[in-house]
This record gives C-alpha cells, structure tokens and sequence, in this order.
C-alpha cells in the first residue's frame, strides 16, 4: 500500500496532462500510487496514460460527472492514509509532495495542507496560498495576484486549501465525509474546508510546498457555466455550514453584502448574458432547500468546535 495516493480529476486534459504527471515523476518523495479519474474524456487522454504511464490507476466514467464525484471515486478507490488532489494543469516543485507530507506528520491536529501555488505563466506572481472566509459569507483567496517577494515563508493555519494541488488525511474523509457532489464544480473545497473546521480539523499553508496553475486552462470550454456554478454553490456551502448563531449574528453584513452583488449584477448588467447565469445560480440554490436543510442538520449536530472559534477563524488571512 502506498502512503499518499494522488487523484487526478481529468476531462479532455490530453495536452494538460503531461505537466502533473512528468513533475511527479522527479519528487523527492517516491511512496505514492497515481489515480486519474477521467469524466468521459473524448480526446486522446486515456491513450496518452496508456502509452506513457501505463502504472497509472485509471478510473473511467462515460459522461463528465463533475469535480466532486470524481474525485469521491478516486479517494474511495485508495487504502492510502493521505489523499493528494492535483488539477491536470499543474506542474510540480520537486519537494512538493514531501514538502506536505511532512507538514500533516508534524500537525497532527491538521487534515489538510496546500502548497504556495504560483502562476505557471508568470512564475514570480501567487496564484493562491489558501481559502480565507468572511463573516458576511464571501471568500477570498488568500494572495491572490500578488509577487512573491518573501513574505510568506511560514507554515501558517488558514481556514481552508484549494483542492487543486491539496493533502488531505484519509481519516478525517472517513469523519466528516468526501467533497459535495451537489456541487458539481466550483466551492467544493471551501464546504469540505468549512465542515473540517467544525469537526476540528485544521488547515496548512506550506511555502516549501511550490506548484505552478496554468490558471484557467480547465474552465475555457463552458463560458457562463462559471457563474452559475459559483453563484449557486456559495450560497449553498454557507447555509450548510454557517453555525445559527453567527449568521443571526452577520445577518445585516450578509444582506447587505449579497443585496448590492445582486443589484449591481441585474440592475447595472442586466443586458448581458452571463446576468442570466447569476440569476439562475442563485434560484438553483434556494431550491435546493430541503437538500441544505438535510445537511445542515446532519453537519451541524456534529460540530465539535465552540462558536467562538469559528468566529476568530472569519475575516482572517492566517489564524
């Protein structure tokens, strides 16, 4: 059995997929077997992994079933004690995987880690370093767009990782449960960041950890499938996992915070196309009610932290 299993999500990635798969090839760190979850790829991807890393595990589905659902089936097909995501548009620092495998050996209290992801195209610039959240429910990603001069070199907490290039503990998978396939795409990180906070998991930044995004590669394809998907799943990862008495507590913040998105989206934009998307995204979340309302109960009842860390985890970079 290998000790980290890394689960590639892939979807018509023939041209991506060389820059993960060659960079693992030159870690340092060398106990780890490779999942590719492919969603119904109609492009040359799964001969690619035939011809030239035929020791990959692949998982094929016929259809693109989403993110979530793929890499659920990847996590669910490993025995490893660590799961590592990877995007297939990303290339690796050498020291990566170690670099993060020994972060969550020397935290025991952390269930996840991310790397100081960069710019592929523009190697000197952040990309992101991690998931930060806001008491009104926005979320922002921590140094994002910013040159990297030094500043963050610590290992430091942070609400939550970007599953594009993440380690994870199996066991708190097994705890708290896999990523939302509700979700599809888009937010699936900051719920299951959000349900690890509750649980008691905490979250790592790691700077010797360094992976390079070819930003936007992999979300070309379906240009308002963005918004929809981004509307409507932070709406639903916030009502899931918001504690009752902070969101009566930011209920103004929230309001006032989601008024104005929606006003200057519809009253402002409301002759472009990508308006109609916002609006859809939004619908689609509040139908979805009784499914949040299902979760919430279940994620709620199991919470394991105090209201007053949740609280000093908000509106924060590093905690």
């Amino acid at each position: 059995m290998a000790e980290v299993s890394i689960v590639i999500p892939n979807y018509n990635g023939e041209k991506l997929l060389p820059m993960p798969l060659d960079s693992l090839k030159k870690q340092t760190f060398k106990d780890f077997e490779i999942i590719v979850v492919d969603n119904g790829s109609t492009d040359g991807s799964l001969k690619l992994i035939q011809d030239r890393y035929p020791y990959i595990k692949v998982i094929p589905f016929e259809k693109n079933y989403g993110f979530a659902y793929a890499v659920n089936r990847g996590i669910e097909a490993s025995s490893s004690p660590f799961i590592s995501l990877l995007n297939n548009d990303i290339e690796l620092h050498e020291r990566w995987l170690e670099s993060l495998y020994n972060a969550l050996i020397e935290h025991p209290e952390a269930g996840s880690c991310g790397p100081k992801m960069m710019r592929y195209l523009e190697k000197d610039r952040i990309n992101i370093l991690g998931i930060r959240l806001n008491s009104d429910g926005g979320v922002e990603i921590i140094g994002a767009g910013e040159v990297d001069r030094g500043q963050y070199e610590e290992v430091r907490y942070v609400f939550g990782v970007n599953a594009g290039a993440a380690l994870y503990r199996k066991k708190m998978f097994d705890d708290i449960g896999l990523f939302d396939e509700e979700f599809f795409a888009s937010f699936e990180d900051v719920d299951i960041s959000f349900r690890a906070q509750l649980a008691g998991y905490r979250a790592l930044y790691v700077p010797k950890a360094v992976a390079y995004h070819l930003v936007g590669a992999t979300i070309k394809r379906k240009r308002y499938m963005a918004t929809y998907l981004n509307n409507r799943n932070c709406t639903m990862f916030f009502l899931k996992d918001m504690p009752s008495e902070l969101l009566r507590r930011y209920l103004f913040r929230i309001i006032i915070r989601r008024g104005l998105a929606f006003v200057k989206r519809v009253a402002f934009n409301f002759w472009k196309a990508r308006t109609y998307y916002f609006i859809k995204g939004t619908l689609a979340a509040y139908i979805r009610m009784p499914y949040i309302l299902r979760e919430r109960k279940r994620i709620q009842s199991s919470r394991r932290v105090t209201i007053e860390y949740i609280e000093s985890i908000l509106d924060r970079d590093f905690l």
